[in-house]
Parts: structure tokens; sequence; C-alpha cells
């Protein structure tokens, strides 16, 4: 099995960029049943992708939560309802006040006038609220586009696995081919035959550990899009094919706008929605009230109306204002924290991604080359009886390790790669 670098074929470089511009498709269909999807032989990251954003049940949340905003701004629309009343007085008394003679019926129409553009903020603070929900769907989507990433790699890995498997137990029966050919030529002991059928028997077990491996990551990775059972049989892409990064700079510059970041903007203005609400309560409103009266006792009837206004309105809401404001300088706040974090987090997927390319250049370019050449000359010399069975079965474990570090410093390189993307919101190279 030869471990190289296939620069043709890159798994990551396009898929943030096509998918964020697939994601406003993806929301506005409906959505699949996922076990109507058709049996395909390969999957690409982008299908993955794509299958995820029309059927993962987490992104079929925002819509309703949109609807309940809008159903909460018709609401919020609304202007004071219209109060019909009716008072009955002097019935039911003693002397001339007795049965109806001296009834007085009053029958008012009533209402509030809200001063202060009270309903503007209501509908203003409810618009505020619908931006931040469209701002949630994106860090949702987001985070899903990282998750199917991770679980492709995965899927990646394991079959990079099963095939390094398959070269090991290729060596292992090769071994024992030659170890029962120097024993029967009575020149190595019985005991090194033991050992290298028990060899061939360790790496059938390791062969079918990775394979269920395999299946279980598959599985994983087509949960995701709602399906209890993979609809691919291969994931297509490299392990191997990394692309020159942009620098830590650019990419900082883009993590400041990263979806996290731009929540704290919605979230913001939310509360500068609610402060103004608040104030609007410092401008008390006004209650009024027509009507007519009817005087059985004097056969007469009158208009009557009135108004009334609280007292000390500028003093009472005082107390939301200021809870209003505190909330909002708290956003600044743990903005500046997430900002903090989010350049800790990059810096440590950025020096990571780089540290592993460095280890995947050094063993594939130098440490393999020297173990493969080492094995072929330790199988020789140990056909020739220069070389112990042991000496030999160690140059090839030797070689078996350094492969399959290169798989996974390859795997790490990938997910540092999408933890690095899934924060800037970007592609890590440069666009072409």
């Amino acid at each position: 099995m030869k471990i190289h670098f296939d620069r043709t074929t890159n798994v990551r470089a396009p898929a943030i960029r096509a998918l964020l511009c697939s994601m406003l498709v993806a929301f506005s269909v409906s959505p699949v049943i996922a076990d109507n999807i058709q049996q395909t032989k390969t999957l690409s990251l982008n299908k993955a992708m794509q299958q995820t954003l029309a059927q993962h049940p987490a992104l079929q949340v925002f819509p309703i939560r949109q609807q309940q905003l809008e159903a909460q701004k018709k609401t919020a629309n609304l202007k004071p309802a219209y109060v019909v009343g009716a008072e009955i007085e002097n019935f039911a008394g003693t002397s001339e006040l007795s049965g109806i003679k001296s009834l007085e019926t009053t029958v008012t129409l009533s209402s509030v006038v809200e001063l202060g553009d009270k309903r503007l903020s209501r509908v203003e603070l409810v618009e505020q609220q619908s931006d931040v929900v469209r701002v949630d769907r994106k860090i949702k989507a987001l985070d899903l586009l990282g998750q199917v990433t991770r679980q492709f790699i995965e899927v990646l890995n394991s079959q990079e696995r099963v095939k390094l498997a398959e070269t090991g137990l290729e060596l292992a029966q090769t071994t024992l081919t030659e170890v029962n050919k120097r024993v029967g030529a009575a020149v190595a002991a019985e005991a090194d035959l033991g050992r290298a059928e028990a060899s061939v028997n360790q790496a059938e077990l390791i062969l079918a550990a990775e394979k269920r491996q395999l299946e279980a990551n598959k599985v994983v990775l087509a949960n995701l899009w709602g399906s209890y059972q993979p609809n691919f049989e291969t994931a297509t892409g490299s392990l191997f094919a990394f692309s020159e990064a942009m620098s830590f700079e650019a990419l900082f510059n883009q993590a400041q706008q990263n979806p996290q970041l731009e929540r704290f903007a919605a979230e913001t203005r939310v509360r500068d929605a609610q402060v103004r609400l608040a104030r609007t309560q410092q401008v008390a409103d006004m209650t009024w009230s027509v009507g007519i009266r009817r005087d059985e006792g004097l056969n007469d009837s009158a208009l009557v109306a009135g108004v009334s206004m609280p007292l000390f309105s500028r003093q009472r809401a005082q107390g939301d204002i200021e809870s209003a404001l505190a909330a909002r300088n708290e956003v600044s706040y743990r903005r500046q924290d997430m900002l903090l974090q989010l350049h800790a987090q990059l810096y440590r997927a950025y020096s990571g991604r780089e540290q592993a390319i460095a280890s995947i250049s050094k063993l594939q370019q130098q440490i393999i080359p020297k173990l493969t050449k080492s094995l072929e000359q330790t199988q020789t010399g140990y056909q020739r009886g220069l070389y112990s069975y042991l000496e030999f079965l160690t140059v090839r474990q030797d070689l078996l390790g350094a492969r399959r570090s290169v798989i996974e410093a390859a795997t790490a390189a990938l997910l540092y790669q999408t933890e690095i993307e899934q924060l800037t919101a970007e592609p890590l190279t440069a666009a072409e």
C-alpha cells in the first residue's frame, strides 16, 4: 500500500462556499423522507451536506419560529381594544328606590390612547427578534455542516484503515509463506511458524474490526440526514489533499464575520429595541370613555364622558429602563469574551493543522520510504538466514505503524481544517 498526497481531489476546499449558497435553497424546499433516498454506490461530501440541510429536523424548527414571530407581530401591531360597559344603579331598593322607578342606566364606550410610539416599539422588537432567529438558523446550519464534514472524514479514515488492514493481512500471509519455507527446510524453528500463523489470525481480527468500524461510521453519517441505514457504499474523496492555507491574520479577520459574532450584533439590536420600548412607558397612556345615562326617575337622558391618566409614569418606568440598559451592555462584554475564545480556538486549529501536515510530509517523504526499503532488505536477509523472525516482524510492524500514523495525521489535518472553516464560514484557501 503506497501512501501519497493527491492534490487533484480536495474534499474540503469548495465545500463551505458551495453549501453556504445552497443553504437558502435547502431551507425553502420541503423535507424529503430519508428512507426514500435512492441507493447509490458513492457519496460525495457536497451530497451529504445537501441531504442533511434538506432533511435534518433541527433546521425545520426555524420556519416555525418565524411563523410564531409573525403571529406575535400581528398582536404587537394591534391598537388598544374598545370596551363596552353598562352600569345600573338605584334599583330593587326601598321606598322611593324600590323597583325600577328610580333606575339609572349608563352605557359607555371606552379605550386607551397609546402615547409615546408604544405600538411601533412593540413591532420593532418583534422584527429584531426575527433577525436573531435568522442568524440562529445560519449558526445551526454551519454547525450541521461541520458535523457532516467531521463524520465524512471519519468514514474516509475508516476506508483507509480497512485498506491498511488488508495490506497488513497480505504482509502477514507473505511472512507466513516465508516462515513455512524455512521451517520446511529445517533452517527455522517450529515456534516461528506458530507465531507467524498467530500473526495472520491477528491481522484477520484487525481487518474485521476495521470493517465493523467503517460500517458504524457510515450509519452515524446517514443518521445526520435522518436515515437509519447508509444509502451509499463508498465515500468519495481523499484524506491526503491539502492546499496552501491563508495566513492566520487573514483567517482571523474572516472569523470576525462568524455568525456567532453576528448574533451578538442581532442581539444588541433586540436589546436596543427593548430599551426603546421601556422608555415609551415614561409617557402615560390616556384612557377615555363616552356614553349615555338614562334616569328613569327624571325620565331623561344625558351624555357622559371622562378621561384618566396615571401619574408619575416617568419614575415608575425607570427601573425597567435601567434593567434593559444593563442587559444591552452585557451583550458587548459577552461579545468580547467570545472573540477571545474564537481567537484561541482558531489558533489551536491553525497550529494543529500545520503540525499534522508537517508530520505527514516527514512520514511520507522520509520515514515510510526508509521502512519500506528496510522491510525489503530484512525479508531478503531473512530468506538467507541473516535476520531472525523477530527482526523481520518488527520492521513489518514499524512500517504498518508509520502508514497508520499517516492516516491519523491526515485525518487530524482535515478535522482541524473543518474547524477553521466552521469558525470562518469560508473555505480555508484563498478564492481562485
